[in-house]
């Protein structure tokens, strides 16, 4: 079986590209904890706080949402026996509330809860600096250090979702189910399907084996504190911040994309700078093909794209500038798309621009 908690983060980032998941609900994960993050995985793996950060609290929607293909979800109420209570309100329930999820296939997954706020730290980019000698030796404890400083993995935790309870659930069979049964508003408060009160249940049942995480941890109670259910994270290589890491990456790649129909040949130059000067390639892209700009250096600022769709009597241009693309070329690639038919009109699109950070 694939890991969950990777396939997880892979779910999240269709929607939020710069989150990991915390599919096993690690409490550990929290703003300027520091760590290390397993690339293939997701799993971190706490070390410390990084002294003094600052927190800001931003507002959320309320309730969290991710299924899988193939993933089926009902709701029915059932008859209880009044032996139980509903912890929030502390009247009997009677008549409760199922919520049933079908999973027709192993490997298939669901993530629902009621979303409480996401914390974000301010400027980890000073604060790691300010804090450098001690994150440094903490990661020399654990051998993520280099002749250059540090190395990638290694960070600080800069954005938490958090979660006032919900649950994690994937099956490990084909034609799986799994139900959660409680009061109504309880039912319904667990996976933010209304607002307001603590969420609860008084049990699960599910009729193969699954991997599960639920909050709160226990039946017929409620959760104290809220959860952590995703995360952003700083990295580093050498003394270089790498903001939204997410995955491990030695230089950026620029890759222009011609194969919409376009008849246009494009010359693409590229120009940024770096600590060593200013740097430039360039490359010419055919209709119906792709070609790429590779080896663009971590450090790399001040990014200027310039494309001449080539005509006959004039070059139709279009351009596109990065302040850097640390912490925006999401996994160390920008994707350009080329459109236009000679001798019409041309485009040219980020496609990155578009994505919800």
């Amino acid at each position: 079986m694939a890991n969950w908690n990777a396939t997880f983060t892979q779910q999240i980032r269709t929607s939020r590209r710069t989150l990991w998941g915390n599919w096993g609900l690690n409490t550990a994960i929290k703003p300027g904890a520091v760590g290390t993050v397993d690339p293939a995985t997701g799993d971190f793996d706490y070390i410390g706080m990084i002294p003094d950060p600052q927190i800001v609290t931003e507002a959320t929607s309320n309730q969290w949402s991710i299924e899988s293909e193939h993933v089926t979800k009902q709701q029915a109420s059932v008859g209880l026996d009044g032996s139980a209570t509903d912890p929030d309100t502390g009247t009997k329930i009677t008549v409760g509330t199922q919520l049933t999820w079908s999973m027709q296939s192993a490997g298939s997954m669901i993530s629902n809860f009621s979303l409480a706020q996401e914390d974000v730290v301010a400027q980890p980019g000073g604060l790691a600096q300010t804090q450098w000698a001690w994150l440094e030796s903490q990661a020399q404890s654990v051998g993520r250090t280099s002749p250059d400083g540090i190395t990638q993995g290694f960070g600080i935790v800069t954005d938490v979702l958090w979660a006032r309870s919900g649950l994690n659930v994937g099956a490990m069979s084909d034609s799986t189910s799994f139900s959660v049964t409680g009061s109504a508003s309880g039912v319904n408060n667990l996976v933010g399907a209304s607002a307001g009160g603590k969420g609860s249940y008084v049990s699960t049942t599910e009729n193969k084996s699954v991997d599960k995480h639920l909050w709160p941890d226990k039946a017929s109670v409620t959760a104290s504190d809220p959860i952590p259910i995703a995360f952003g994270f700083a990295s580093f290589e050498g003394r270089l911040i790498m903001p939204n890491w997410t995955s491990q990456i030695s230089s950026f790649q620029l890759v222009l994309n011609n194969q919409h129909g376009g008849t246009y040949i494009v010359k693409a130059s590229l120009s940024y700078d770096t600590p060593s000067g200013k740097k430039s390639q360039s490359v010419t892209v055919s209709g119906g093909l792709v070609a790429t700009i590779g080896a663009i250096p971590l450090n790399a600022t001040n990014l200027q794209l310039d494309l001449s769709f080539k005509g006959v009597f004039s070059n139709e241009h279009k351009s596109f500038k990065w302040d850097t693309p640390l912490g925006s070329w999401y996994d160390g690639v920008r994707h350009i798309d080329l459109y236009g038919v000679w001798p019409g009109k041309t485009n040219a699109v980020d496609v990155e621009a578009s994505l919800t950070p």
